[in-house]
């Protein structure tokens, strides 16, 4: 019996997989076959070329300064990071180039931005496969692949359980990390979760303003270090980089505070970035729950990740107890439907 992993989209919420992917082999489970979609599918390269343990260790030593120069947060061509530092860290230290080196088979999903169809890389260079299923739109630049722009297979797939089946497996587990943006949850959570959003355009102001420091201390200075190369130019050094993480209606939303004080809670103003993320959550989290429902998986785990925002890579170790945590909870379902009690 092949068992099959697919790893969902989810950004920094992504590194739960690692956490899950570890209690699964904690309980003597064999995966046999990996898919993944965007974040997933970084992960899930990596857990392909046995490498996994290299980038836990590594995720987990992330500070938010080093997630700042990784991303290369600025304004470029398609997209507001460029992320060129994080795709070199997998292909020089947790992935194999190809897919046929990788110690078990495995699928990554993208998306054809112009026809909307789903693209599913099964050969060639793994790093590509990579870029073109992380590509968020409106964070990292789409990526041309044999003649078509290809952005994060979120858009039409988040959750790649019918690759799995197409490699042959008999059983699979599918990893939902949008389990807390559906419909009902926002609606019991408004305020949590507009306060979740909020940390994305935080991190992008925290960034700003921590690149600005390293320009204002000049090119001879101990701070601007290796990693700042490709972080930033000044040109994005402008008013219209910080206008785009300002709330929206922002006289309307002093208003609002006003009324907060009488107690009616109203969540934070979105910025646009808070809209374009936010937004890209439900969309996700929607998809999500109509694939699982025409393709569902033998087994769902579904981490609880509502307080982490979709930046918030470097609390890598928190999310990785709580991919753990997810796993324990549904143990005897998982043994009962692998027939291992």
């Amino acid at each position: 019996m092949k068992i099959g992993l697919a790893l969902g989209s989810g950004a920094a919420r992504g590194w739960a997989h690692i956490g899950v992917i570890q209690a699964l082999e904690e309980m003597g489970i064999n995966i046999d076959i990996v898919s993944g979609c965007s974040i997933g599918s970084y992960v899930g390269a990596s857990f392909a070329s046995g490498k996994l343990p290299e980038l836990a260790e590594w995720v987990e030593s992330l500070t938010d300064w080093q997630v700042y120069a990784l991303m290369g947060v600025g304004f470029h061509k398609g997209g507001l990071m460029s992320g060129l530092k994080v795709f070199q860290a997998l292909q020089e230290n947790f992935s194999y180039e190809t897919f046929e080196e990788l110690n078990k088979p495995f699928a990554a999903v993208a998306t054809d931005l112009y026809s909307g169809r789903e693209v599913n890389f099964l050969s060639g260079s793994v790093i590509e496969a990579v870029k073109a299923s992380c590509a968020i739109p409106g964070l990292f630049p789409p990526l041309l692949f044999k003649n078509r722009w290809l952005v994060d297979g979120g858009v039409v797939n988040p959750i790649p359980v019918n690759m799995c089946r197409l490699l042959g497996a008999d059983i699979v587990i599918a990893v939902n990390l949008s389990a807390d943006f559906r419909p009902q949850s926002l609606v019991a959570n408004t305020f949590d979760h507009g306060n979740n959003q909020k940390k994305t355009s935080d991190f992008f102001k925290r960034s700003q303003q921590q690149i600005q420091q390293w320009f204002k201390k000049g090119p001879d200075s101990d701070a601007k270090s290796e990693e700042q190369d490709s972080v930033l130019n000044e040109e994005s050094l402008t008013k219209e980089y910080l206008d785009i993480l300002e709330p929206a209606n922002v006289e309307h939303s002093k208003q609002e505070e006003l009324i907060a004080k009488d107690r009616i809670v109203i969540p934070p103003a979105p910025s646009i970035i808070n809209a374009m993320t936010g937004s890209l959550d439900i969309l996700s989290a929607r998809v999500t729950r109509s694939r699982l429902a025409g393709d569902p998986p033998d087994i769902l785990i579904e981490p609880q990740l509502r307080d982490f925002g979709m930046m918030e890579f470097y609390r890598a170790k928190e999310l990785i107890e709580h991919g753990r945590a997810s796993v324990h909870r549904v143990a005897d379902q998982i043994k009962y439907q692998l027939g291992t009690e």
